[in-house]
């Protein structure tokens, strides 16, 4: 199999293995060990650190078309890890509810981050071309 081809595999199962953990945050306290969530937010940001840090790794692997330039993997690496750990906190938002203040903030600087890593990685792509 070519080398892109099980690039994308791998992405595909670190993504899957991160909706997973997202889902079922009481698995990465197991796996991993932790404190258990006291909160809706900690179980947001336990959904968000493992499962969305997952998802974002696996979408930047699958994505990555080459290491060169390394600004375009650095702002893809923070753009994609970002969009992941964004993903996996809206799906907490959305199955533990009640979030704290501190949610929005997270929130708000992901989608910042990842929408300034892909302004910057067009900019590139611009510019090379």
């Amino acid at each position: 199999m070519a080398r892109r081809h099980v690039q994308i595999v791998v992405g595909v199962l670190l993504v899957a293995f991160g909706v997973y953990l997202a889902l079922s945050p009481e698995r990465a306290i197991e796996w991993f060990g932790g404190k258990l969530p006291k909160t809706s937010s900690d179980v947001i940001n336990l959904r968000a650190s493992y499962g969305g840090t997952l998802i974002g790794v696996g979408a930047f692997v699958a994505w990555l078309p080459a290491l060169r330039p390394w600004l375009r993997s650095v702002l893809g690496l923070l753009g994609w890890a970002m969009a992941g750990i964004g993903v996996a906190r809206l799906l907490g938002f959305a199955l533990d509810g009640n979030p704290d203040g501190r949610q929005a903030i997270w929130i708000i600087a992901e989608v910042i981050l990842a929408a300034g890593s892909a302004y910057g990685i067009r900019r590139l792509a611009r510019r090379a071309s």
